[in-house]
């Protein structure tokens, strides 16, 4: 898709290109600033609302935690005084006992205006209360003995109990409470157990005050993830264990987004480290974002002002600029028509002046060079005519060996015969066709036919066998590669011998590559002048002596036309001969070379 919508752009006009890319380059940054710029306000009223609502979160933890430390402090204190301690600790008390304790808790609770009741329970079953109601909640007995069990566990220390609700005659309020285990501090010894209940109003209170700054929800919960208060009331001294807002809350303190009702919440919670409570504030976003939109939208309005403005600025702008070029290009049609007598007025030095000045250079040089084609083909049909001429010659040589030839074989003298046959079949191989490449077969068959004339040079009987693997014969290459190779070894490989002279070829193929070696069974090369010969085909230097001419040739050749990591290899010793391996690359007859 993306490259269709290129291709269809490349082909509109320049102008139209220059108005689509200034509307990308006008409207895209505008629109993608007021985003960001809307993004990061739209953040930072989130940022700086969590960092308020934290902060009252915080103070509201504090109220309820100093709340709850007073009356730890009271339970820990007052209870201290000796006589109390020693009414508490009779298993029979009197009369005036009683009425001590009994108004020694109605002290305790008129010491904190949020305290509902006050309970003191002694080990031997007797316990003594003083509420605001009076009235007791029914359940008190019923859960002493479990409450026992606990302010036990805490060793001495307070322990606070999470809301419940009142159960009296009179009320059905929700309550939290403070219980502490009492002991003789002489003795250490268990003597009872002291229970504040707290009116919920002490945390309903402070909920209340976040919940209209933040137009939203607030949760408090315990250590055990039961509901102390919630703005709705619907969760209290529920367990919400299971709920994904508690779930989300993990840890300390944090915040992140919600979806409830179909509604999106910014959630802070914070933890207290008095009670272990921990507070979790729903913000709405829409509340939080009214602001946000509304800058955003005047911002909208001005960006698409802007926008309209800019691109009606651009639009005239290029077609202002781009009228020169449309002008020379209705210049350049009639030109395309065959009119060569056309020129461009030239009015402004700018760019398009100097293309001006330039199309209509161009057009006389055009016209110039009509001109020049003109007599150039009147010559060249000359040329060909003295070059069909020059081709006699070649044609007379040919003819005249071919009237040798017959003339021997009408005398019967077949020697003669065959090597002007030869003779002539070589310059043909070699002059006619050029230097265009042949197949390995059309190549040995040469080969075959210069061993043959050597060999009548010579007098010598030099056996060339041919050993290539079946596919390689119509292997394409370059020609005339195999001949100063052969050259090279009847020359110099047996200048000193008369008999046994053997010329091998073979063949080999690894991945793109196909070896031909030429191996000779002649007196063989020295190291140094194996090693003359080996630098100057390296270096393509000029060669050290005569003897080299025709391998430096061939190397020189393979590496022109096919690349340099084709080439020569020569190996060689001593009256045991030479190998020279010929690396081309395997291209088979009716392929493309690729290098």
């Amino acid at each position: 898709m993306p490259r269709n919508l290129w291709m269809k752009f490349i082909k509109l006009s320049l102008t139209t290109k220059l108005i689509a890319v200034l509307i990308i380059l006008i409207t895209v940054p505008l629109l993608l600033i007021s985003f960001f710029s809307y993004s990061n306000y739209t953040r930072s009223i989130q940022n700086n609302t969590v960092v308020y609502v934290n902060q009252i979160s915080k103070n509201i933890l504090q109220r309820v935690d100093q709340y709850v430390s007073d009356i730890k402090r009271v339970t820990g204190s007052q209870i201290y005084m000796q006589d109390i301690q020693v009414s508490l600790a009779k298993p029979d008390k009197s009369l005036d006992d009683n009425r001590k304790l009994q108004d020694f808790t109605k002290g305790l609770n008129s010491l904190k205006n949020d305290t509902e009741a006050v309970y003191i329970f002694d080990k031997y079953g007797s316990f003594y209360y003083a509420t605001k109601g009076d009235s007791m909640r029914d359940d008190i007995v019923e859960q002493v003995a479990r409450l026992q069990e606990e302010v036990k566990k805490a060793n001495g220390s307070s322990i606070v109990i999470s809301t419940q609700k009142l159960s009296s005659p009179t009320s059905g309020s929700y309550y939290f409470s403070v219980a502490r285990e009492l002991k003789n501090t002489n003795t250490l010894e268990s003597i009872g157990m002291i229970i504040f209940d707290s009116n919920i109003r002490v945390i309903a209170d402070a909920v209340s005050e976040l919940d209209q700054v933040t137009h939203g929800q607030t949760i408090v919960i315990d250590d055990r993830n039961t509901v102390i208060y919630d703005s709705e009331q619907r969760w209290i001294s529920t367990n919400l264990d299971n709920n994904p807002i508690v779930r989300l809350a993990s840890g300390s303190e944090g915040r992140f987004h919600y979806k409830l009702d179909g509604r999106n919440y910014l959630c802070t919670y914070a933890t207290s480290e008095v009670t272990g409570w921990k507070q979790i504030v729903l913000i709405p976003i829409d509340r939080l974002t009214e602001e946000a939109k509304s800058t955003r939208n005047v911002t909208l309005l001005l960006v698409a002002l802007l926008i309209v403005a800019a691109l009606f600025l651009s639009i005239w702008l290029t077609l202002k600029l781009t009228r020169p070029m449309r002008d020379l290009m209705r210049t350049m049609k009639q030109v395309n028509k065959d009119n060569l007598d056309v020129q461009f007025p030239v009015k402004h030095s700018d760019e398009f002046g100097i293309l001006a000045k330039q199309f209509n250079s161009m057009i006389r040089r055009i016209r110039n060079l009509v001109e020049e084609v003109y007599h150039t083909q009147n010559r060249k049909r000359e040329a060909e005519l003295r070059s069909l001429q020059h081709q006699i010659n070649p044609h007379f040589i040919y003819n005249t060996l071919e009237v040798i030839r017959m003339t021997a074989e009408v005398k019967q003298d077949y020697e003669i015969s065959d090597m002007t046959y030869n003779l002539g079949e070589l310059l043909r191989y070699g002059i006619i066709r050029g230097t265009e490449a042949v197949t390995f077969d059309k190549e040995i068959e040469h080969l075959e036919q210069y061993v043959t004339l050597q060999n009548y040079r010579f007098s010598k009987d030099i056996q060339l066998e041919v050993t290539v693997r079946e596919r390689h014969v119509h292997y394409r290459m370059i020609k005339l590669l195999f001949q100063p190779i052969v050259e090279n070894a009847i020359l110099h490989g047996f200048e000193t011998k008369d008999d046994d002279c053997r010329i091998r070829m073979t063949s080999e193929e690894d991945s793109s590559y196909v070896y031909f070696m030429i191996e000779d069974n002649g007196s063989g090369m020295d190291e140094d002048t194996l090693k003359g010969i080996r630098a100057t085909i390296q270096s393509h230097g000029e060669p050290s002596d005569r003897s080299s001419i025709g391998i430096e040739n061939v190397n020189e050749r393979i590496r022109l036309h096919y690349g340099p990591q084709f080439g020569l290899r020569i190996e060689s010793r001593i009256g045991s001969g030479t190998i020279v391996t010929i690396a081309l690359p395997a291209v088979k007859e009716g392929e493309e070379e690729n290098i």
